[in-house]
């Protein structure tokens, strides 16, 4: 039986730990380090850091684990036992990081995902989790994935389609929760200085751009510079974590290898991927370009991780990738469209704001004239995504419906902004389920729910189907797929 690697200590410390050494450590400074004078206003402090400490390192000491040649035994739990194996074949999705910090000390952090729904489950956890040395990762390594003789096929992305595909994908919003987060707490830490100096340098950037741009408002080149870090940021992490992406295919065996400072290897069972998600926006669309992702227990499941297989691609160049990784997987021609008359709920949403933006704006001006500025900012920055949007579900109404294939189906649809094209094969299809609402009794559609296996709840909602055709269609498939209510 092992242990886990020492630095597994601080993984079970808690999440603010590092708030309350570094109080101490500023406090030690500010008595010229004067351990006694230090010690009299701090030993409850430091009272609270060794406890804390201390459990960590019980929680560290109680778990074990053992690499077997059939599968992984762990044992965990101080006050009560819990023992359990994941065998080899049952793994999904193996994963391997080496962070920038782990390197030096030669440590790993592995995660184990099956796809069995017993209580292994963990749903946003991993079945086993551990930072391992070394040594016990090649152990595991030469057992997961199984070894073949199969040639090994090799799909390495460019620097521009990655660059590409990091733009894309960039979240505005990430970014700013992100940069929020970090002033937060830094502040929090080192006192309001570094509000004080970001806040500073904003203040310059903005002073700046008014003398170029005139007539916008400070607090609108302010909010813009805000948004445009938020998105550089996000861009920048998306840009290192996904560069030397690589995904190698060796008989049922997939490796993905990414990242620059940390470093990551995943090994996915091609028989365990639920469903192949091809996505686009509307620019991917227009340059005809689009992103696979798939889903697979254990795949994509850390924070801020997109589950991607080929990160961009051409529209032309896109089956015969899906033909090196996911053979199986295979595209059908759409036979069941969206109802031709089905087109305002698709914009009734974005026409709303569309409309309604304008003249909220008008009446917000009227009652408070002093921000007239930051209101017609506002409006314009409510209005293109709108108008954008607009564009979007247009583009939606026309490509929207069901293809059927021998063994899998192809479902093409539009959440929020983003379009799928989802091959799910029938075999991980867990039930389909047709709803209506009250507008859809006078025009005889509905809506088409498809559920696909996963430790996620993986929905796909296929809109303005002809009913009559729909229960045709997919009467006899729900009652032969749909699992009863336990």
């Amino acid at each position: 039986m092992s242990r886990q690697h020492k630095i597994a200590i601080l993984k079970y410390t808690t999440k603010n730990f590092w708030m309350l050494l570094i109080p101490l450590v500023r406090g030690l400074a500010a008595v010229r380090f004067d351990v006694y004078r230090w010690l009299q206003g701090a030993y409850w402090d430091l009272i609270v850091v060794m406890l804390m400490i201390g459990f960590a390192v019980l929680r560290w000491y109680f778990v074990r684990f053992e690499v077997g040649e059939k599968g992984i035994f762990v044992s965990h739990g101080i006050l009560v036992r819990n023992e359990f194996t994941v065998p080899y074949p049952a793994v999904a999705c193996a994963s391997a990081t080496r962070s920038l910090w782990l390197r030096p000390i030669r440590a790993v952090t592995v995660a184990l995902d099956s796809d069995s729904h017993s209580t292994l489950g963990h749903g946003k956890k991993a079945d086993v989790e551990l930072i391992i040395k070394l040594n016990d990762y090649t152990k595991i390594y030469n057992n997961i994935p199984s070894k073949s003789t199969n040639t090994k096929i090799t799909y390495k992305a460019s620097k521009a389609n990655l660059i590409f595909f990091s733009l894309v994908f960039s979240s505005t919003l990430s970014g700013v929760i992100f940069l929020g987060t970090f002033f937060i707490q830094g502040s929090r830490i080192v006192g309001n200085q570094l509000e004080k100096q970001f806040m500073n340098a904003v203040s310059g950037v903005t002073e700046f751009m008014q003398k170029i741009i005139s007539g916008v408002t400070p607090a609108a080149v302010a909010l813009t510079l805000i948004f445009a870090l938020g998105w550089g940021f996000s861009f920048i992490s998306n840009l290192l974590r996904h560069i030397n992406f690589r995904i190698q295919r060796c008989g049922n065996d997939i490796t993905v290898r990414n990242g620059f400072f940390s470093k990551w290897k995943y090994y996915v069972n091609i028989s365990k991927v639920n469903c192949a998600d091809l996505r686009q926006n509307l620019l991917m669309k227009i340059c005809r370009v689009m992103s696979v992702h798939v889903s697979c227990t254990g795949y994509g499941k850390s924070k801020n991780e997109i589950p991607v297989f080929v990160p961009i691609t051409t529209k032309k160049r896109v089956m015969s990738s899906m033909q090196m990784m996911l053979p199986s997987f295979t595209l059908s021609n759409i036979s069941l469209k969206t109802k031709p008359s089905y087109i305002l709920p698709f914009l009734w949403g974005p026409l709303i704001a569309a409309v309604g933006l304008p003249i909220g704006a008008v009446a917000a001006a009227r009652f408070f004239p002093a921000w007239s500025g930051i209101i017609k900012f506002l409006l314009i920055m409510g209005e293109i995504p709108s108008l954008y949007l607009i564009a979007v579900k247009i583009t939606a109404k026309f490509t929207t419906g069901i293809g059927f294939g021998d063994d899998t189906m192809t479902l093409k649809y539009c959440a929020f902004s983003q379009f799928h094209t989802v091959i799910v094969p029938q075999g991980r299809i867990a039930y389909v389920k047709l709803t209506r609402t009250v507008f859809q009794r006078f025009n005889g559609t509905c809506d088409v729910w498809v559920y696909s296996r996963g430790e996620r709840a993986s929905k796909h909602r296929i809109r303005g189907i002809d009913v009559k055709k729909a229960e045709e269609l997919f009467g006899n498939f729900e009652n032969e797929r749909r699992q009863p209510k336990r």
